[in-house]
């Protein structure tokens, strides 16, 4: 009987449902489709940063993360990327050298952050290819002696395609000195990387600066972060030298995972404030429904309804309201996350372009990433909040005393 008549009282009054149920539904699906970019944000980022700053799993000498020296190298670098492979089988495994040095021209001068890579292996984890604007990569370079470097740069240096260009830079206690060839340019939109940023093959960072085979880092990269934990610990159980040191990508870019955590965090603030205004705006309505059938709750209650039934009344009424309004949300969710999930949303025009964070390029054409488990819960949250915020209005309804509410004008 109760379960009818909450229907009924829901159909009766169609618009104030509908209203009640509005709030509920675009809430539910603007948090699923925010959730989800937010998700696929994040998840790119990380992926960005990833191939370009470190790997899933990263080796490098002890004191490197903190002092970033030239010196502290890891020798015999083939060798130890072999062993790297073998500890992680499914991995795809790159040696590199960061460095900082100064490049000139005849027009200019600028320094510059390198990184110098091996072109093939290269290829598979970054996506420097995408961006150039100008000539070839790396792994397209027809002879040694090649450089890619950024718009910005090209511009201060005054140079382009087949022009020549020298990198200073010191190991040791001297500076050594190289003539490099333009071979491409590139342009991530971001003024710090098109600007300070180039990219040379590993074997003539180690020829030029004398290394030899040493590198300042080798990074696996794999096919999916759920992979992390069983590489990780695969990884420092074939590496327990104790002058090495063996890190996530979270250790390895300690920046870019705090800034993705305080996102995140920013994230679920602004969900707890959209459930309060949502509960608000539930209670205000289910309480304005409740006094404006005082009279007929008299009746009711004169008949023989007791309180406690039409306190569940009310709450019935709360829950059927937050069932309909919850699958329609998740639709609605669902259908946006879809849309965005294929197309994408290019935010660069929403900013003005470009944008980065902690010295990683994000990608503008974000595609969204939606956790089940987090629709799960949302729907959940949105149906509880509804069935919760009409529990005052159910218990003033059943404080009600017959003679009060037919006295009721």
């Amino acid at each position: 009987m109760l379960i009818r008549l909450a229907l009924r009282n829901l159909l009766r009054n169609l618009p104030r449902t509908l209203i009640s149920a509005s709030a509920v539904c675009l809430g539910l699906a603007i948090l699923i489709i925010g959730d989800g970019l937010a998700d696929g944000a994040h998840n790119q980022m990380v992926k960005d940063g990833i191939a370009a700053q470190a790997g899933h799993v990263v080796l490098q000498q002890r004191d490197w993360q903190e002092k970033r020296d030239l010196n502290l190298t890891i020798p015999d670098a083939a060798e130890m990327a072999a062993r790297f492979q073998s500890a992680i089988p499914g991995a795809t495994v790159v040696s590199r050298i960061y460095f900082q040095g100064l490049l000139t021209s005849p027009s200019g001068s600028a320094g510059v952050g390198l990184s110098a890579v091996e072109p093939p292996k290269e290829r598979i984890v970054d996506d420097i290819r995408d961006h150039l604007v100008q000539g070839t990569d790396l792994a397209d370079a027809a002879r040694g002696g090649a450089i890619v470097i950024g718009t910005n740069l090209a511009e201060t240096l005054d140079v382009g395609i087949g022009d020549k260009v020298v990198l200073m830079a010191q190991h040791g206690p001297d500076i050594q000195s190289h003539l490099f060839r333009v071979t491409g340019i590139f342009s991530y939109g971001i003024d710090e990387i098109d600007g300070f940023f180039a990219q040379i093959p590993l074997r003539d960072a180690q020829d030029f600066l004398g290394l030899h085979d040493q590198v300042t880092q080798i990074s696996a990269h794999l096919a999916g972060s759920r992979q992390l934990a069983p590489a990780l610990s695969a990884a420092r159980a074939a590496f327990p030298e104790p002058e090495l040191d063996v890190l996530s990508w979270k250790q390895a870019m300690p920046d870019l995972y705090e800034w993705i955590t305080i996102d995140s965090a920013g994230l679920y603030i602004m969900i707890m404030i959209m459930a309060v205004i949502v509960a608000m705006g539930i209670l205000n309505t289910v309480l304005m429904s409740v006094l404006e059938r005082v009279r007929e709750f008299g009746v009711m209650l004169a008949l023989g309804l007791k309180p406690g039934q039409l306190f569940r009344l009310v709450l019935w009424e709360a829950l059927f309201l937050g069932i309909v309004a919850t699958a329609v949300g998740l639709a609605l969710g669902l259908a946006g996350n879809a849309y965005f999930t294929v197309h994408g949303l290019d935010y660069a025009e929403l900013a003005g372009g470009s944008m980065e964070a902690s010295g990683v390029a994000l990608n503008s054409l974000i595609h969204s990433d939606l956790s089940p488990s987090k629709t799960v819960i949302f729907s959940l949250m949105a149906l509880a909040i509804t069935v919760i915020s009409a529990v005052y209005p159910a218990w003033r309804a059943s404080r009600l005393s017959p003679v009060d509410c037919l006295q009721h004008h």
